[in-house]
């Protein structure tokens, strides 16, 4: 920080943003990392960001309000009372930094100098716009953090695999299960050929789905899938729900 306080303009922004980036991941409690990420905000803004440099402000951004929905997510895992939920106020911070992002995209479109790394930033920040399933634009959101994914990596990436997920996801609660179930396969197709690790938490998604359309052939055949994945962190919760489909007995031997 003493180093970084000493530098100027764009040079102090990027410092500022790989130090409280690397100190916001290093925090195991949620409530430190969102001072970390306020700090962050703060000085970079303070900085003097311009429009080369911007999307580095919001990213942080991005993280800050990241925290926030993982604090909220933390307090209903854990049944606590719910206290001030900030998912509205990080729901803003997110679509303010999309709006910045994205008009700065396409400043540079226009002067024909795209930047990978800016639009990069607005899909990780469209991404988890739309991971808030329950606000009418998260299916926009997705769709066009799909579109930024697949054209600067591919299909064959677990980025864009990730997205597909977070869209079955989306489709299964607005209880639109075709669709969901698409978009579960073909991540868990592009995942067994170039992202493996992620397979059962799409396989899970999937069998959860079937379970909720009353396929429970389908489920079974989808959770048994994930039961020969030795390492599968999703295990457990599979043979649970395996358990409440009355089929456990037949498999007790995996």
């Amino acid at each position: 920080m003493q180093v970084a306080e000493r530098m100027e303009g764009e040079e102090k922004i990027e410092a500022l943003s790989k130090i409280f980036t690397r100190l916001a991941n290093l925090q195991a409690d949620l409530y430190e990392t969102e001072r970390v990420c306020r700090e962050g905000v703060q000085l970079m803004q303070e900085a003097g960001p311009t429009t080369k440099n911007r999307h580095l402000v919001e990213g942080m951004r991005t993280q800050f309000a990241v925290t926030w929905l993982n604090q909220d997510r933390a307090r209903e895992r854990r049944n606590l009372s719910p206290g001030t939920s900030h998912t509205h106020q990080a729901v803003r911070l997110l679509r303010d930094a999309a709006c910045v992002l994205e008009t700065s995209a396409k400043e540079n479109l226009n002067r024909g100098t795209p930047s990978r790394k800016l639009l990069l930033q607005l899909a990780n920040t469209l991404q988890s716009l739309g991971r808030q399933f329950q606000y009418d634009d998260a299916e926009r959101s997705l769709q066009s953090a799909l579109l930024i994914y697949q054209h600067i990596y591919g299909l064959a990436h677990h980025t864009t695999i990730n997205v597909l997920d977070d869209m079955g996801c989306l489709y299964n609660r607005q209880g639109d299960y075709d669709r969901a179930i698409s978009c579960y396969r073909r991540a868990a197709e592009l995942g067994e050929a170039h992202a493996p690790w992620l397979v059962s938490a799409i396989l899970r998604n999937l069998g959860s789905t079937l379970v909720a359309m009353n396929d429970k052939s389908g489920a079974r055949d989808t959770f048994l899938v994930i039961c020969t994945f030795s390492n599968s962190p999703c295990k457990v919760l599979v043979l649970h729900a395996m358990a409440c489909l009355d089929v456990l007995f037949e498999f007790v031997t995996v």
